[in-house]
């Protein structure tokens, strides 16, 4: 196959996705080209060995005061704001670089603005998506929710400042009204959508109307090996410095363990808030837990950590997939998770890990258990390597996508491809 891969990806698990199947698919012969945004990460991809050229278009998404003028009348009229203007822009640019390609199949990645990419309202050839993840702002609850009401108006409606509000919730509903119904026109305008778990698969249905493919990711033994190194006593947390990945979580669940046998948490991220890593180490002062957050370290130096370290204590919300345990667990590391979202298609309770609910007790003994009992840990470890080596490997993986881009092609096409 000729594959044209679009994303706006930065640093993390979708660029850490797609790094793998641009690399299996170009192992296997199929010419691959990239087209990708001056803002993404291209250098965090690091894919030129693999493909035939990476084309990064310009793109703006800072706006100005006046912008905001505009973004606010648009809204009014049910109009795109700036920032999706400027993406549907960029979009027509690659799509016509991609259309006069001779490509057989577009594969699509996810967009660090909008999630779902709009690309494929562009392009003329069999076109597939692969999703993370849909945009959690628009469709998910959270702390805060874009759709929670302002407080009553009665007794409010004097104070200046509330009529600001009021005001500023009108058009900041409405924008997001305009951004819900361009990224269900988005998904429609693909020919199929793969997904990373079933969980992200029910996901998919709950915010656009219509599901997906499960295409599951793999571990590439030769990145995550297993070194057979003296284990120490701290526990690892993996994730982007940012509230969902919960790394407070972790600190309140060790502040549970005796200070004695207390482990350090080793904490590795990407990418994070600056703010919030200052207050995380506010916390861990205060629970008294040895807190080392490392950020962007060399990918020896993740290895060597994953090897050493007697737990991974991974506490995101909600995690649609998560790599991160399955990485783990190539390195013979036991998983520590709470039992919910993708990380129950990978974490098989008391086999490569223990699931516990979202409590910091629970999390506390259950860390206690696989650091305490080396018989413990020495099972689940074993169990780990077995599960990835018999059912997570990379060639599974690129199996899995390869099929899926061959059918997306004989969908368009009118052929039956077995």
């Amino acid at each position: 196959m000729k594959i044209a891969v679009w994303h706006n990806l930065r640093s993390g698990g979708g660029s850490r996705a797609l790094h793998q199947h641009i690399k299996g698919l170009a192992q296997r012969g199929h010419t691959i080209e990239v087209w990708t945004s001056s803002e993404g990460d291209s250098k965090f991809l690091d894919v030129d060995q693999y493909v035939t050229k990476t084309h990064v278009l310009p793109l703006s998404m800072e706006t100005r005061i006046r912008d905001g003028y505009w973004d606010k009348w648009w809204a009014m009229q049910f109009e795109p704001e700036t920032r999706i203007r400027r993406m549907l822009d960029f979009c027509r640019r690659c799509a016509d670089e991609i259309n006069a390609g001779d490509f057989d199949v577009l594969f699509a990645n996810a967009c660090i603005f909008f999630s779902m990419p709009y690309i494929g309202r562009f392009i003329n050839i069999p076109k597939a998506l692969y999703l993370g993840e849909p945009n959690r702002f628009l469709f998910e609850s959270s702390p805060n929710l874009i759709w929670e009401g302002l407080p009553p108006a009665s007794g409010n409606w004097k104070k200046a400042d509330y009529r600001d509000k009021y005001w500023e919730d009108i058009f900041k509903i409405r924008q997001a009204r305009v951004r819900v119904r361009e990224e269900i026109y988005n998904y429609h305008s693909y020919d199929k959508v793969l997904v990373n778990s079933y969980f992200s698969n029910e996901n998919l249905l709950r915010a656009y109307g219509g599901a997906g493919e499960v295409c599951y990711l793999g571990i590439d033994a030769s990145l995550f090996p297993f070194q057979n190194l003296p284990r120490e006593p701290f526990v690892m947390g993996l994730g982007a410095f940012f509230q969902h990945k919960r790394p407070d979580l972790a600190i309140e669940s060790l502040a549970l363990i005796p200070e004695k046998t207390r482990p350090r948490l080793v904490w590795v991220g990407d990418m994070g808030d600056t703010v919030y890593v200052n207050k995380l180490k506010e916390l861990s002062q205060q629970r008294n837990v040895q807190f080392e957050p490392r950020e962007k370290i060399p990918h020896e130096e993740l290895i060597r950590l994953l090897n050493t370290a007697s737990c991974l204590l991974y506490t995101s919300t909600l995690e649609p997939f998560g790599l991160a345990p399955l990485e783990a667990n190539a390195c013979g590391l036991p998983v520590v998770a709470v039992a919910e979202g993708g990380v129950r298609e990978t974490v098989i309770d008391n086999y490569n890990g223990l699931l516990v609910n979202r409590k910091p007790e629970e999390m506390a003994r259950a860390v206690e258990r696989v650091l305490t009992n080396s018989g413990e840990f020495e099972r689940l470890s074993r169990n780990a390597r077995r599960l990835v080596q018999e059912q997570w490997t990379f060639e599974k993986a690129i199996d899995r996508i390869e099929d899926a881009l061959f059918h997306t092609i004989g969908k368009e096409r009118g052929v039956v491809v077995k």
